[in-house]
């Protein structure tokens, strides 16, 4: 028979039992599941920071700090020309439109175009135009790139943001007069003429971000500001879009109020349909940065998402929420992404109907020289596109400052490469293979194939998702093999449109007589990391037996003692706080085993034997998936859902003889084996979210029941974590073979 297992955060989606083909669990995943390809189409590039965009009439206009743009792949100072705070871009190459070649005094923050796409209107510090002046707002006219000559409100101070509904400009920013009437930051304009009209709400600090919804019906507002025609408005506002009364607005009650570690601001807005979607930035620790939408017909919250790493922009194209953030912790609070410590993020999406993260996973970074030094700045949509702006460097890790842009064009990107296969064969017949999942960084659902032989037969099928920070393991049973026959194996992986192979892994021979040798045993169950810690002594670095790379680092150890198994020495804690700390960082695990051997003399002695934690280099934090001794001699295994959960086998284990010890955690459900013997079970809730690594020997135990014994002295050896939990059969399978 031959099996095949699927390990994923949401537990084993399915073990099956067929002959020699297995069939698909489901059909394969079609490329480009989020709206946009994540490979970023070509086009110019600018010197500095891009504050606003639009596109009209087959043109991207952006604005900003910039005082040349430069052709793609060309290094900074290389090919440049100039064109100071705003040039134009052909919407579909990319390339600078020279024709288009304004003459401003000042920096560009906002670009938008009339519904027709005849105009564009762009807002800043600017107060000349082409030598004409032009205080702060000006129009252009997209056929001819001419400045309209009728068209020159003056606006006193700078204007932020601009949204065009119809025939009417609103706009945002820090100014008091418009045309020398009183215009306290919020403004509007006719859009043929640029006449002055009545709307006049009053805001008491600056504005950031202004949009009108689709219908009309409303205009809202965010920013730096507390009052709006002096009723209590926390940074966010709705407006009549005639009168510029304030709305009801139960759903701003998202936004948190200001207190003395934490003020966040609406920094962006989109009206899209029947939604209208905000992006916030706080200014203190876990202070609210995250997006959240309200219904526009009665301006109730429908979703919030509170990922941290301050929004600057939002964009509705194609049936997804796009966010240019720079995102660190996006398992705040539920928010239902990677956890603090993974990486930053600089451009998401997030799906319309509840805000959680999208299957798109490009990425920008920010520039540390610039003014703003966040990354993404502004987004604008042709309807099938993103164009996104601001101050980064790179773009996917490749050169490409200031500028670029995003499409639906197929096949978008490609699956990485599997990883050569290690299969292992340690009873007759059978052939087990596990390995781990890609990433697509526009698919997160990608179908797999393990491929048998130099034929490359088919042998298994699955579909798995799999994301930056989450990466599923795959297993499979083979015993289609006859005895001392030798084989290969090879993963393909597809997303519908493109198949990538990994290489033939090494041939195996598979055995003819059960192994009795415990690391071929270990390896054969598919570990993520298997630190066996008999290195001699004096050596610094403890090697990942499991093939996984995973490699560590040996702090107040002894190395070479007798170990618990024949043929390895074995680790010895000299100092309180010795330890091998692996290098690899993963993220927040669901389904874990933890395994190793112990050996610990002395009443009184116990101490840390492996676990998970949040410092690298350091005690950690946060810290647990993780085995102890207390000082009576129990083991305990212990996992923070919201509180310490424990499970505590019999005493006495402190007495000088090798123990093998076992946790396993399989969403929720969390075994301790102590000898291969169950010592007990319990289902609990999720294992905390957070970002860490994999600890043998210390890390801090004193709050947790029965903790912080002295581990000076404790013996480790055969130390092991896999992506899925041991069952008691392979359990016992490891306490056997000693």
């Amino acid at each position: 028979m031959t099996k095949r297992r699927l390990f994923t955060r949401l537990g084993v989606v399915g073990t099956l039992l067929a002959g020699a083909l297995v069939v698909a669990f489901a059909s394969p995943a079609q490329s480009i599941e989020a709206s946009l390809s994540a490979t970023n189409s070509s086009s110019w590039q600018t010197n500095a920071s891009v504050q606003g965009i639009a596109v009209a009439a087959g043109k991207a206009y952006a604005g900003g700090r910039f005082t040349s743009v430069r052709p793609p792949g060309a290094a900074a100072g290389t090919g440049e020309v100039g064109q100071a705070y705003l040039a134009a871009f052909d919407a579909t190459t990319g390339a600078l439109i020279t024709a288009f070649n304004p003459v401003l005094n000042g920096q560009v923050y906002a670009v938008a175009a009339s519904a027709d796409g005849s105009r564009i209107f762009v807002g800043g510090d600017f107060t000349t135009v082409n030598g004409q002046t032009r205080n702060r707002i000006a129009a252009f006219d997209t056929a001819t790139g001419a400045l309209v000559a009728n068209w020159k409100p003056s606006v006193s101070y700078r204007v932020k943001t601009i949204a065009v509904s119809g025939t009417t400009v609103y706009f945002g920013g820090s100014f008091g007069l418009v045309n020398n009437l009183t215009r306290n930051r919020l403004a509007a304009v006719t859009t043929d003429t640029g006449t002055l009209l009545p709307w006049a709400p009053s805001v008491n600090g600056d504005v950031y971000a202004v949009d009108a919804a689709d219908d009309a019906s409303k205009v809202y507002a965010g920013g730096q500001f507390s009052t709006v025609n002096g009723t209590n408005q926390n940074t966010v506002t709705s407006l009549d879009p005639v009168s510029g009364a304030v709305l009801p607005f139960p759903g701003s009650s998202a936004v948190p109020p200001p207190n003395g570690s934490c003020t966040t601001r609406v920094k962006s807005i989109d009206a899209s349909g029947d939604t209208v979607y905000f992006g916030n930035g706080g200014d203190g620790g876990g202070c609210f940065d995250g997006t959240w939408a309200v219904d526009i017909a009665t301006n109730t919250l429908k979703w919030k998402n509170q990922c941290l790493g301050a929004t600057e922009a939002v964009k509705v194209v194609n049936g997804w929420l796009y966010k240019g953030s720079h995102a660190h912790d996006c398992a705040n609070q539920g928010a239902g992404g990677f956890p603090q410590g993974f990486d930053y993020r600089f451009l998401l999406s997030e799906k319309l109907t509840d805000g959680s993260l999208g299957p798109w996973y490009p990425n920008t970074d920010a520039d540390p020289n610039s003014v703003t030094n966040v990354g993404p700045l502004a987004f604008a949509t042709g309807g099938n596109d993103l164009w996104a702006g601001g101050d980064f460097l790179h773009v996917n890790g490749v050169a490409q400052q200031g500028l670029t842009h995003f499409t639906n064009a197929v096949p978008g990107a490609a699956p990485a490469k599997p990883a050569k296969l290690l299969p292992y064969s340690v009873q007759p017949g059978v052939v087990e293979i596990h390995f781990p999942t890609v990433v697509d960084n526009d698919d997160s659902t990608l179908t797999y194939r393990l491929l048998k032989g130099f034929s490359n037969t088919t042998i298994a099928t699955w579909t798995a998702k799999s994301t930056p920070w989450d990466r599923p393991w795959l297993s499979y049973t083979d015993t289609s093999s006859a005895p001392g026959e030798s084989t290969n194996y090879r993963v393909e992986v597809t997303d519908g449109s493109t198949t990538i192979r990994g290489n033939y892994s090494d041939p195996i021979t598979v055995a003819s007589t059960a192994s009795t040798a415990y690391d071929q045993i270990v390896n054969a169950d598919g570990p993520q990391a298997y630190w066996r810690l008999g290195e001699a002594a004096g050596t610094t670095t403890s090697v990942d037996a499991s093939g996984q790379s995973n490699n560590g680092t040996f702090t107040g150890v002894t190395l070479g003692g007798a170990g618990a198994i024949a043929g390895n020495t074995a680790m010895t804690t000299s100092t309180t706080t010795g330890r091998m700390v692996g290098e690899k960082g993963y993220s927040f695990p669901q389904q874990f085993t933890v395994e190793a051997w112990v050996k610990q003399s002395g009443v009184g002695r116990g101490g840390r034997i492996i676990g998970f934690g949040n410092g690298k280099t350091q005690s950690s934090a946060i810290n647990d998936r993780m085995l102890y001794m207390r000082t009576n001699g129990s083991i305990v295994f212990g996992v923070n859902d919201g509180a310490q959960r424990t499970l505590t086998s019999p005493s006495g284990k402190n007495d000088g003889l090798w123990h093998h010890v076992v946790g396993t955690f399989d969403n929720g459900m969390m075994k301790l084996y102590v000898d291969g013997v169950l010592s007990g079970s319990s289902l609990v809730g999720q294992a905390s979210l957070y970002y860490g690594w994999w600890r043998v020997g210390y890390d801090q135990t004193s709050s947790w029941s029965g903790g912080g014994a002295t581990q000076t002295g404790m013996g480790i050896d055969e130390a092991a974590v896999y992506p899925y939990a041991l069952t008691p059969v392979q359990v016992q399978n490891h306490y056997a073979a000693k």
